[in-house]
């Protein structure tokens, strides 16, 4: 019979489950994790080998519904179907107790052995999926914190440790933190692992659960929460951007640390480099031999090019700068001394605007052979703003890379930092800082420099010896074969057959034995016997004349060339050559090869040896050091005062620092005081260039004309107008511009005076606001004007002790500055005082010689003399009280009488005063009907 079935028995019902299958592809910790590649060429075995292992779980009716990979977080969903028994009525079994499917499933997973990973291990392992998982392909990936949001109320710790402590070992859970309205709250759940992270992610994302109050006896809500589940990284940008911007106290040195750092390692090394690349010309395309020899078979062929090069290089062009530095010898060959000595102090280079600096320094440099580094001061006189001279110093000196960019941004970052905390961040450098960093690059360039060239020094040394070894040796073999010591076994061959013939085996030295007597005169000797007579034949006149001329009795015969005894000596050796004998061929090879061949043939690089043999350990150190040139030295505007500044320390610590020599040069002798202030413990090497003489100068003006087409021809009144230009080389220019457009030279000369005139007007007296500003007073400056138009110069503390500057020299020495003046020197003190200009003392007798200018300026001038003397009649006066006060004390017989003869002298000088002032109102009523005129 048939079971019955029992009415107690549970119901069977199916259904569906999810499980998450861990660790079978390697989990994504990034995009530039790749590893999830490679296990992609495995993902068809894997996902049929956890086919197979799930087709062989049969617990509670378990059948594999769907697959479906979740690379990203390393594993994989499995849907399922599965049979669960529900409790009949009236059944005293609890439900609760029946085994639970999770765990039945694990159970029976780890007896089949495991689940296949992508690495080749049983590593898998199975999870039931709690909530709704959220399969997204965003770039979100695994971490080991999760953050767990809640739809509805919050949910207590512990049973949220509960829910994901299964999924492996927790760090640490947060608290809920108050959020603005409108936002869930969440807490954090930190694991110990991403794998762990990623369990709990896709198994509790979407679960909804109620949950217990977490204190006893109170009772619960009563309302789900649903959990959302999301990734949170260590470490967020906006984070970390939120820490930075709220301590900048911290941060800014640290930047600034780090900035530091990274132009100290890595940029300074490449700015020594670029710097000596400008230096030592290794960028330069002009030095190229590839450019070189391109540029002479092709540009240097064609007569336009040629015809340009012929014309820069003429005697017309030259003849006028030749003609300037007749009187500038004496520079040179000081500059030269300098460029030749040990440095230690500075080389100042001085003189008016086309006195010929410029010609004289590149000839001593082209002399010296040195290598230069040149700043001009003029561009960065013409600057507009700060990043404009730091551009241009680097650029000048080759410093790259420069970020000016970097200062902007600092400057704001304190801007916005004084709006914040009320105080400067202290990252922005100032423009003296700048300057300073870039000039002690620059600076340590140059000991490089030195070092470099010593180097190449060395190396063409090495080589030069190597070719002199050759050719010694390529000498000695040709000696040989001349002096016949050597013959070729090889030869014996053709005497006989045999064992005579076996024995030739290569070049061998001949013996005495080998000899034939006397040696046989070679062709080689012959025709050196035969130069030496043409030769002297030749000469054999003028050199006897100029032996009688030059000989003195014991002079040296050993001095090379074709002077003197050495030809007397060649002649005796040729008369002994004659006589063919050994002795005279050996020294006709040796007068002929040391005196006769070389001195003729290659007497250059004769020269150039010799010098090379006997240069000193000195020289060569002098020879590798760098020459700075420093251009224009001068300060315009207070934006580069600085500058000027900064340059006269840095030239001072290398000519005190023995690194290069330095040349500065410019056009007002004034500038050296700067200099002298950076080195004050060494006097400077001052070099003083004047303007040319009238008769230079008038064959300047001559050589000029002939350039332009133009008739050179002057009369003698034409050349008196242009001595009245005087030799400085920028007015005789413009002088020969107006000829050459057709205008007279006497109309050329009077137009120069004239705008001098204006130009004095206003660079002397300004205008009326001006007078404040100005560093020297109208009475001053005119006072100057007036009596450098009577004579040609004056003595210098002469004027400076009398009125009306009482010791005032800051007025002249700022005159001079301004090129109004030139003070000329003696023994390193003022001497005279001298216009600015030859022209300006036609100018200022022009300017003097307008009645209404003069007449006003000699009225403020007397006005000036007359409060002066006014001042001096109330001191008398004043001190005149004073003795009356006390005369009854220097009264009586054995009196000295002193204070009767301080009075007297104190009348004396208050009627001098008196006299004064009435002599100068009477001046000025006549000054002042001056005015009237039209």
């Amino acid at each position: 019979m048939a079971p019955t079935r029992s009415e107690d028995a549970p119901q069977i019902v199916e259904k569906t489950g999810t499980l998450f299958v861990d660790s079978i592809f390697p989990i994504q910790l990034g995009i530039w994790d790749i590893r999830h590649f490679f296990a992609r060429h495995r993902k068809d075995q894997i996902l049929a080998s956890l086919q197979a292992t799930m087709d062989q779980i049969h617990t509670s009716g378990f059948r594999v519904e769907k697959l479906e990979p979740r690379i990203k977080d390393g594993g994989a969903f499995v849907k399922f179907k599965y049979t669960e028994p529900t409790q009949a009525e009236g059944s005293d079994v609890p439900l609760e107790e029946t085994p639970s499917l999770e765990a039945e499933i694990k159970k029976r997973v780890h007896e089949i052995g495991g689940i296949e990973t992508w690495m080749g291990n049983k590593g898998g392992d199975v999870w039931l999926v709690r909530g709704k998982p959220w399969k997204e392909d965003m770039r979100r990936y695994a971490a080991n914190t999760v953050k767990v949001y809640f739809e509805g109320p919050d949910i207590y710790q512990e049973t949220l440790y509960a829910l994901m402590r299964p999924y492996g070992q927790i760090a640490d859970i947060t608290n809920p933190v108050p959020v603005p309205a409108g936002t869930l709250r969440f807490s954090t759940v930190q694991f110990s692992s991403p794998r762990s992270a990623t369990r709990a992610h896709n198994c509790v994302h979407g679960f909804t659960l109620v949950d217990d109050p977490a204190i006893a006896g109170q009772s619960s809500s009563g309302k789900p929460t649903r959990l959302a589940t999301v990734y949170e990284r260590k470490l967020k940008w906006q984070s970390a951007k939120d820490w930075i911007g709220g301590h900048p106290r911290i941060v800014g040195p640290i930047v600034l640390f780090l900035i530091g750092t990274l132009s100290y390692v890595i940029f300074d090394p490449i700015r020594t480099i670029a710097v000596q690349a400008k230096v030592m010309e290794w960028l330069d395309y002009k030095e190229f031999r590839v450019i070189k020899w391109l540029r002479h078979n092709t540009l240097d062929r064609i007569p336009f090019f040629r015809k340009q090069d012929s014309k820069s290089g003429s005697p017309a062009s030259t003849g006028a700068s030749e003609s300037l530095w007749q009187d500038r010898k004496e520079a040179e060959h000081a500059l030269r001394s300098y460029l030749h000595e040990i440095p230690s102090t500075i080389a100042f280079v001085h003189g008016p605007q086309g006195s010929g600096k410029t010609s004289m320094l590149n000839r001593a440099l082209k002399n010296a052979n040195r290598r230069t580094l040149v700043i001009d001061c003029e561009p960065l006189n013409k600057a507009r703003s700060d990043a404009d001279v730091i551009n241009g110093l680097a650029q000048q000196t080759g410093y790259w890379p420069v970020f000016t960019w970097l200062n902007n941004f600092t400057n704001l970052l304190d801007l916005a930092s004084v709006g914040l905390i009320g105080q400067k961040t202290g990252l922005a450098s100032s423009v003296e800082t700048q300057l300073k960093e870039i000039l002690e690059v620059v600076g340590n360039a140059l000991k490089g420099v030195s070092a470099r060239h010593k180097e190449i020094e060395r190396t063409k040394e090495l080589a030069r010896n190597l070719t002199e070894h050759a050719e010694k040796k390529k000498s000695d073999v040709a000696d040989k074969t001349t002096e016949v010591m050597s013959h070729d076994g090889r030869v014996d061959a053709l005497a006989g057959s045999g064992i005579i013939g076996e024995l030739g085996v290569g070049d061998e030295r001949m013996t005495e034995k080998d000899q034939d007597g006397k040696v046989k005169s070679s062709s080689t000797i012959r025709n050196t016997i035969d130069k030496a007579k043409a030769v002297l034949g030749a000469n054999k006149e003028a050199v006897q004349k100029e032996s009688e001329a030059t000989d003195e009795p014991g002079s040296d015969t050993s001095k090379t060339g074709w002077k003197g005894n050495p030809v007397t000596a060649v002649q005796g050796v040729v008369q002994e050559v004659v006589k063919d004998t050994k002795q005279g061929a050996e020294k006709l090879l040796t007068v002929t090869k040391d005196q006769l061949g070389l001195s003729k043939q290659e007497p250059e690089s004769s020269q150039s040896e010799r010098t090379y043999k006997e240069r000193t350990e000195i020289d060569e150190e002098i020879q590798a050091l760098p020459v700075v040139v420093i251009k224009n030295f001068a300060s315009k505007t207070s934006l580069t005062d600085e500058l000027v500044n900064v340059l006269a320390e840095w030239a001072a610590g290398l000519a005190d620092g023995g690194v290069a020599h330095v040349v500065v040069m410019s056009d007002n002798r004034d500038n050296g005081r700067r200099l002298e202030k950076a080195l004050p413990t060494k006097p400077l090497t001052s070099i003083a260039l004047n303007d040319a003489d009238p008769a230079s100068a008038l064959s300047f003006v001559q050589d000029k004309l002939r350039q332009y087409g133009v008739s050179s021809a002057l009369t003698k009144d034409q050349m008196l107008q242009i001595d009245r230009l005087g030799g400085r080389s920028s007015d005789l220019e413009a002088l020969c511009h107006k000829v050459k457009n057709g205008m007279p030279v006497e109309m050329a000369v009077e137009d120069i005076i004239t705008r001098g005139v204006g130009e004095l007007r206003k660079s002397a007296f300004g205008e009326i606001e001006d007078a404040g500003s100005m560093a020297w007073s109208r009475e001053q400056v005119f006072f100057i004007l007036k009596s450098l138009a009577k004579s040609d110069e004056l003595p210098y503390y002469d004027v400076l002790v009398d009125f009306p500057f009482k010791g005032d020299e800051a007025a002249l020495r700022s005159m001079e500055h301004s090129e109004l003046i030139s003070i000329t020197t003696q023994d390193g003190r003022p001497s005279t005082i001298r216009p600015g200009k030859p022209v300006y003392r036609y100018v200022f007798q022009k300017l003097v010689n307008d009645t209404i200018f003069r007449s006003i300026q000699d009225i403020a001038l007397n006005e000036k003399a007359i409060a002066s003397a006014e001042s001096t009649i109330r001191k008398c006066e004043e001190e005149l009280l004073t003795l009356e006060k006390i005369k009854p004390l220097d009264s009586g017989v054995f009196s000295s009488g002193a204070t009767r003869q301080r009075a007297n002298f104190l009348l004396q000088k208050l009627h001098e005063a008196e006299t004064k002032i009435e002599k100068l109102e009477a001046s000025n009523a006549t000054l002042k009907k001056n005015l009237k005129l039209p």
